[in-house]
């Protein structure tokens, strides 16, 4: 009786934007073809037979279609009239600490990831990869439950929040968000706690949770290290029987551990790497990146690649018993050199680099979402709706980078413009690629800076819309 009534709740809500107008049009085709009404949802709690855990879930995924931002603004809009559902319903859905969100977004993602490969549309000259990355969820309440200080390398400051590490898909068209982990930080100062002071710390929100629910095991990734965590995630995409070629990360993530994990899937890696003191096998000897950089300059293997910009010199050494191809790059002749680790040792600097820029579309997918999705930006004080807001959020981008996909539209931003009928920044699309090795590597040597950090200032600043018009003029 609720699977129908679920249907005929969704049905009802797709009559509503039943127009020409093609962005409502194709998005509620993605949610209809994605049959969220048939999400299993196992929860320990009763639930009232007119509110479905599956019409919850839908009244919360669809909140973008109706400009809904908070469950305020959910209770005055057109959605709530088909819900039904009070605020209080909502907030004890979120709260509940039997519902396995983890689950909810693998089932999810399986059927976006079937109806792709369904598709026929990989692209054959793009691999399909794995990309860890991590970014701060600021928040602004000091009694959420589990709440520490983070060092933001964005605000080169502490800040009050999260750390989220993700693991993302792609595809070789489009970036899917696949799991994730929230993270404190302890802090130095023995006297404020997490960064925080020990009266706040006592007036923190505080959940008693039993080991065998689902958000035991997520309290429990607050304090495990990211490294750790990212194996987790990994071993978990290769359980699930996702495919992929190369796992892509920063200089953050490159490490021992994960690259042993990396190539026991059969995958191969491509990262940043720190010129640190970290020691490979050279020519029978043990040396650091900067004594290998420097016996190359000396015999001059330095080499222009006019294509990508770049002063390259690059080398085939041994790291922890694993053969590695080192890139030296730097845009400049006065400019600072950064590292590229891949376990690919076939590759050529331009493959490399190429392959390595996919890395942003997870960067893209930070900032959409917290543009458009509200990642990061739940301020309840319980740590399970945190879950679940995070959750939603990455569902939601999933859903609206499908619809983008099978679209006419060339940003999941124009898509979402046209979905809530509002004036929104364009966003940055794969189709920036052509000219961010050309356009970014020569602003870069103009000013002098690194392109790396200059395409991440572009990410950040409000300047990105000038910057894509003039991308789009160049392109014309």
């Amino acid at each position: 009786m609720l699977q129908n009534k679920n249907n005929k709740i969704f049905s009802e809500i797709n009559e509503f934007f039943n127009s020409n107008d093609k962005a409502i049009s194709k998005t509620m085709s993605v949610f209809k073809t994605l049959q969220i009404s048939k999400v299993m949802i196992d929860a320990k709690s009763n639930w009232p037979e007119q509110y479905s855990r599956q019409n919850l879930l839908l009244a919360l995924l669809l909140q973008p279609l109706f400009s809904v931002q908070n469950i305020s603004d959910y209770l005055q809009s057109t959605l709530f009239e088909y819900i039904h559902a009070a605020k209080d319903t909502l907030y004890r859905f979120k709260n509940e600490g039997t519902i396995s969100w983890r689950k909810i977004v693998d089932q999810v993602n399986q059927r976006i990831i079937r109806r792709i490969e369904q598709s026929g549309t990989k692209d054959s000259d793009s691999p399909t990869c794995l990309i860890l990355d991590d970014t701060d969820l600021k928040k602004t309440g000091k009694h959420i439950e589990h709440i520490s200080r983070i060092w933001s390398h964005v605000a080169h400051g502490s800040i009050l929040g999260f750390k989220g590490l993700f693991l993302g898909y792609w595809d070789s068209k489009t970036f899917i968000g696949l799991d994730f982990s929230l993270h404190k930080e302890k802090g130095k100062n023995k006297k404020y706690p997490n960064g925080i002071s020990k009266r706040d710390n006592k007036k923190q929100y505080k959940k008693t949770r039993v080991r065998q629910d689902a958000d035991y095991q997520r309290q429990s990734e607050l304090f495990v290290d990211k490294i750790s965590n990212a194996i987790m995630l990994i071993k978990k995409a290769v359980s699930q029987n996702i495919k992929f070629e190369y796992v892509l990360m920063d200089s953050w993530f490159v490490c021992e551990q994960i690259i042993l994990e990396v190539i026991q899937t059969g995958a191969q890696m491509i990262g940043m790497c720190k010129m640190g003191n970290a020691k490979y096998t050279y020519q029978n000897k043990q040396k650091s990146a900067k004594q290998i950089l420097r016996h190359l300059k000396q015999n001059k293997n330095v080499r222009w690649y006019k294509q990508l910009h770049l002063f390259v010199t690059e080398t085939t050494v041994i790291y922890k018993d694993i053969p590695v191809k080192l890139f030296f790059c730097r845009n400049s002749k006065r400019g600072k050199w950064h590292l590229l680790i891949t376990t690919d040792t076939k590759l050529n600097i331009k493959r490399t680099y190429e392959i390595y820029s996919i890395r942003w579309s997870i960067e893209v997918f930070f900032k959409e979402a917290k543009q458009y999705f509200q990642l990061g930006k739940s301020q309840s004080r319980d740590f399970n709706a945190q879950i679940a807001d995070t959750s939603i959020s990455m569902i939601q981008y999933n859903i609206f980078s499908l619809a983008k996909r099978f679209s006419t539209y060339e940003t999941l931003g124009e898509l979402f413009n046209d979905a809530k009928n509002s004036t929104m920044e364009l966003t940055i699309c794969k189709r920036l690629w052509a000219f961010f090795l050309e356009f970014i590597a020569l602003i870069a040597d103009m000013v002098n800076v690194d392109p790396d950090e200059l395409m991440g200032k572009i990410l950040k600043e409000d300047a990105e819309n000038k910057f894509i018009k003039l991308v789009q003029l160049n392109a014309a």
